[in-house]
């Protein structure tokens, strides 16, 4: 039986053992010494093996991740029978290899060449396919001429692409093989009986226009000549018996998001751009910017070595700026081509031309329809293109036939989905345009999407879905810039907008949402009709993807209202709940906490019309962020633990999913945890935003996550002074946005950051990150939290020596925090600004300590100790450093005693030491005690603010 070497080699292993276990890397040791191969490449050999075994294929087992073992009993010796006499063969039948003697470096085929050449000893018929301008002829060559000392240097290339009758095909390979000097009578069997015993490696080049007859020769000489080995290259598979069929790659492309001028010249598309450019302009020289344009080159050209040949060529005389600029007008801009290259590879369009020319009627259709699917598609998809006029099983053959001729590829990135290379397509679009046909097919294409989008509803894709949609964005993109074109649809485009509003946002694409929404509702006209509801959806949605955006409080308002008006008159409660509960973002995110308290009312009574638990524990958390924010947090602790006291009701699920698009256990339980914290209970504070983070990151829910991170595990951390915990979380918070591009989230990382470099004692980064921040948020009207920012950058200009810019900025946090009843640090601002004063006029106790009464009383009456312990504390540090420290340990003692003592706080470990200078007494249940000296700490500051001079 014919069999590779390699082939036998492993036999020889196998049968040497005697029916053993002979492991893998044992094989390759012995077959491969020395080299490094990977396990594919001995399963190519094993297949061999088995094939040649023929009926006793199963002698030889597979034990599963271990190895291989062979069964039967074996014996070395020779044949029965007297070997058969050598045919006698005429002297002009010695051929010797004909390839060509000039010789061009193959870049980026290095790997390629080498488990080529291992599937050629294991296989007698290997075919190279491709595309147009992939390689294979090259490729094909120097494969040839890397094995061609195992057939004793016998190569025969017979060259095809210039036949124009399929029945030269056989007289070609005649002449090649010196067999016959003119055409008559050459035949597939004549040049078996021709090539006879001889050892050869016969290569058929460019067989996809005379595939039948190629075919006939190479299966004829596989049958009837054992020592030939057949090499071909075509655009699609000889399908013959025993053939391999090896499709050979487009050369590695960059991806976008690679920048490093050495990586991008790792990929082998890169590299053979730059080398034909300097072989055409000795000078060239590309440089970083020059290397990422080439890089968007090569994707454009999805990684084909002749585009990029032409392309380089181009780039040579007008530079590399030019060419990617007109790209978009490709066929007229590659079209210059070697002179002596085979016609069709003179220009990218003549590729193309020689392709499509080859196929049938039907497949030539297919193809052009599909060009409108610039993401790829689904074989549901190429079954909406024919409009019903094939049956779906001779699509499925038609579509097979397109990509056994190398002209629409797999997706890798997903299971059952296809693709043209951008050059296919380009060419395809052409061809469907000279038709007439371009609207047609767009329409077809809008319509699949909106067939396929429209089940999505109100409701919320699967997980699984997500990225089953995802595919679709950008097929989606150009649906939707035909509906809104002078001759498209509008009103599809209206439905396939609202349609895939969902997914945009389960993906955060929400910058892209609004203006493919504002698009749509501008194309809204007096007498326009469509479905009442669509119009209704549009703005409600427009106003929550404003929220997640850049864009201005204004517009997201007046977006909101037109559509809560819309779904009113709709009577549709669904509608109205997503609409006021993004009225609702509005005002939280504008800093209006008390308008927000009543948005949320009225959000819950709507929602008790619904009889749907979910909707009632949403408006349950809605109202108690806003009486948090309001300075209630009793109040606000009970409407929170309300909210999450539904969750077993199924909180999470239904079209709250799509719209809140967050979990809402994990929103309620890092509002209640900054709840806690005000109300002094610091273990439970720090316990639940952890909890609630863990959740968001269990359920791998991104922008909750970030709602966790903002929300409660980076302001409690530093409050509480926790600054490597606040360090992480923001760390966390910051690549999570960059990385997803919420552009929203930016101005809140800046000002965490801010807090926590002031903190740390970098005051000059931490006010310019802060007042970065905060000139965003009030640019575009977000001002929730802005008098806390405010604060914190107050104490970093008091703390850098600018006293009176820190004045001007508590001023503004405060009149910001009673206007928008931004209650909830008032306290704290009054003892900010208390300290301020107290800097100013070190002898002036009397208008500082009004402030920090003042604080001490909305503290106190907000049910927050936090922040009475801190405006005490402070309090008391002025009163200590004035010579009443009695005064100041009666008026800190009993709120410090309030806390647990495992807590870690400044204001904590100030009141402690207080308590433990001598001749001090703390009233306690047991009476007065007397405490050693202990020196008094500084609140975290470096010196008292009373004794600075």
């Amino acid at each position: 039986m014919p069999i590779g070497s390699r082939a036998f080699e492993i036999l020889e292993k196998l049968v040497g053992s005697a029916g053993l276990l002979v492991t893998k890397d044992d094989l390759i040791g012995s077959v491969w010494s020395g080299l490094t191969v990977e396990d594919n490449t001995l399963q190519v050999h094993i297949s061999a093996v088995r094939k040649a075994l023929g009926e006793d294929r199963n002698l030889l087992k597979t034990v599963s991740g271990r190895g291989y073992s062979l069964a039967g009993a074996w014996r070395s010796g020779h044949l029965d029978h007297t070997a058969a006499a050598p045919v006698a063969v005429p002297a002009d039948a010695l051929f010797s290899s004909n390839l060509p003697g000039i010789r061009a470096p193959l870049i980026g085929r290095e790997d390629c060449l080498s488990q080529l050449a291992d599937v050629l000893s294991a296989f007698r018929a290997v075919t190279l396919v491709g595309p147009g301008g992939i390689g294979k002829t090259k490729l094909a060559i120097e494969l040839a001429r890397s094995v061609a000392l195992s057939f004793n240097d016998s190569v025969a290339l017979v060259e095809l692409a210039t036949l124009q009758d399929a029945a030269l095909a056989a007289s070609a390979c005649a002449r090649a093989l010196k067999l016959a000097s003119n055409d008559k009578g050459a035949s597939a069997a004549s040049i078996a009986q021709g090539i006879g015993t001889r050892r050869l490696l016969l290569v058929l080049d460019n067989c996809e226009h005379v595939i039948e007859a190629a075919a006939q020769i190479a299966s004829a000489v596989l049958r009837y000549c054992p020592n030939v080995t057949v090499l071909a290259t075509s655009r699609e598979g000889l399908r013959i018996d025993g053939e391999y069929v090896a499709a050979i790659p487009a050369l590695s492309v960059p991806g976008a998001d690679v920048h490093d001028p050495d990586l991008l010249l790792r990929e082998s598309a890169v590299q053979l751009f730059v080398a034909r450019t300097r072989a055409l302009r000795a000078s060239f020289a590309a440089g970083t910017d020059e290397l990422q344009k080439i890089a968007a080159i090569c994707r454009r050209l999805d990684g084909i070595p002749l585009a990029l040949e032409f392309a380089a060529a181009r780039a040579a005389n007008l530079g590399v700026n030019t060419v990617l600029l007109r790209l978009d007008k490709r066929f007229e801009l590659l079209n210059g081509g070697r002179r002596d290259q085979l016609p069709r590879h003179q220009t990218l369009r003549a590729t193309l031309d020689w392709s499509y020319d080859l196929l049938p009627p039907a497949e030539q259709n297919l193809l052009c329809q599909l060009a409108v699917f610039p993401a790829g598609f689904t074989l549901d998809a190429a079954s909406a293109m024919t409009d019903n006029t094939l049956a779906r099983s001779d699509v499925i053959e038609t579509l097979f036939n397109l990509v056994g001729k190398s002209l629409v590829s797999l997706d890798p990135s997903f299971e059952g989905r296809w693709r043209l290379l951008e050059s296919t397509r380009a060419y395809a679009l052409e061809k469907l345009a000279d038709a007439g046909l371009v609207e047609q097919a767009a329409k077809r294409q809008a319509g699949f999407l909106r067939q396929i989008i429209a089940p999505l509803g109100d409701a919320s894709p699967a997980p699984d879905d997500i990225s089953r949609f995802a595919q679709e964005i950008g097929n989606v993109h150009a649906a939707l810039d035909w509906a809104f074109s002078p001759g498209g649809d509008t009103a599809l485009g209206i439905e396939l907008t609202a349609g895939f509003v969902p997914v945009w946002m389960q993906l955060l694409s929400f910058v892209e949402c609004s203006t493919r929404i504002e698009h749509a509702l501008a194309h809204f006209s007096p007498g326009f009709s469509c479905v009442p509801k669509l119009k209704a959806q549009l703005y409600v949605a427009l106003g929550f993807s404003l929220l997640n955006t850049t864009g201005s409080a204004d517009r997201m308002k007046a977006a909101l209202s037109t559509g809560l008006v819309l779904a009113e008159e709709l009577s549709d409660l669904e509608l109205q709940l997503k609409a006021v509960w993004t009225l609702w973002s509005y005002n939280l995110n504008s800093g209006q906490y008390a308008a927000a308290k009543k948005v949320g009312e009225r959000y819950l009574e709507i929602a008790l019309r619904t009889e749907n638990p979910a909707n009632e524990a949403v408006g349950r958390r809605l109202i108690g962020a806003a009486t948090h924010f309001f300075g209630a947090q009793e109040d606000a602790r009970r409407e929170l633990t309300l909210s999450l006291d539904h969750s077993a009701h199924g909180l999470n699920g239904g079209a709250n999913q799509v719209w809140f698009l967050l979990n809402q256990s994990v929103l309620a339980k890092a509002m209640l945890a900054r709840v806690l914290l005000l109300q002094g209970k610091i273990a439970q504070s720090r316990s639940l935003a952890a909890e609630c983070l863990q959740e968001a990151e269990r359920e791998n829910d991104k922008l909750a996550i970030a709602y966790a991170l903002r929300n409660a595990v980076c302001p409690i951390a530093l409050m509480t002074h926790d600054l490597v915990t606040a360090d992480q979380a923001i760390s966390s918070l910051l690549d999570l946005v960059t990385r997803e591009g919420i552009a929203f989230w930016t101005s809140w990382t800046s000002c965490l950051k801010g807090q926590l470099l002031v903190l740390q004692g970098n005051r000059g980064d931490g006010i310019r990150l802060l007042r970065s921040g905060l000139k965003a948020r009030t640019e575009n009207g977000w001002l929730m939290r802005n008098p806390e920012f405010l604060g914190s950058l107050a104490e970093g200009l008091l703390a850098s020596g600018e006293a009176a810019q820190a004045l001007a900025a508590v001023e503004e946090a405060l009149s910001m925090s009673r206007q928008g009843r931004q209650l909830w640090c008032l306290a704290d601002l009054l003892r900010i600004k208390a300290e301020i004063l107290l800097t100013n006029a070190p002898s002036d106790l009397s208008r500082s300590e009004l402030l920090f009464a003042k604080g001490l009383s909305v503290a106190r009456d907000q049910q927050c100790r936090f922040y009475e312990l801190k405006v005490a504390a402070a309090w008391a540090r002025i009163m200590a450093g004035s010579n009443r420290p009695q005064s100041a340990l009666d008026l800190v003692g009993p709120v410090s005693a309030l806390f647990d003592q495992a807590i870690d706080l400044p204001a904590l470990a100030f009141a402690r030491a207080l308590a433990e200078i001598p001749g001090i007494l703390l009233a306690t249940a047991t009476g007065p005690r007397l405490a050693p000296a202990t020196r008094l700490p500084s609140l975290g500051r470096d010196t008292c603010l009373r004794c600075q001079k």
